[in-house]
């Protein structure tokens, strides 16, 4: 049991993070211009694409948790996930300040083939439940 609800949190924390990552690579490639109109879009965009990642992480948790029966236990964990996405995407700042935009690339492509293998061993341990 333990394992799998790691493996499910896991691949959810990782499915918010591949959002949010993307996101701030779109932001850092309308970064060019200092027209205000741009920076109000950045603003919205940042502040969507990590409530959509944190949305994300919630609804992937929520999915992965089905085997559980309790709405309450199901529910806490997704929430749990939502916000742990929250700190886990502040590594996205000192790896676009160190590595740059290829850093970034490098760490969706790691947030996508993390969530995609988490959710192959989620799927293989949770009908044993």
């Amino acid at each position: 049991m333990r394992g799998f609800l790691t493996a499910a949190l896991a691949c959810a924390i990782s499915a918010g993070l591949v959002m949010v990552t993307a996101t701030v690579l779109l932001v850092d490639a309308l970064r060019g211009g200092a027209d205000p109109e741009n920076l109000t879009l950045r603003l919205y965009l940042l502040f969507s694409g990590t409530v959509a990642g944190i949305l994300i992480a919630a609804w992937a948790a929520w999915h992965l948790l089905g085997p559980i029966s309790s709405s309450y236990r199901r529910g806490g964990l997704a929430m749990v996930s939502g916000f742990a996405t929250v700190l886990l995407m502040l590594v996205c700042i000192p790896i676009n300040q160190v590595l740059g935009r290829t850093g970034l690339i490098m760490l969706l492509g790691l947030s996508g083939v993390t969530a995609a293998l988490l959710a192959r061993q989620v799927k293989r341990l949770g009908p044993g439940m």
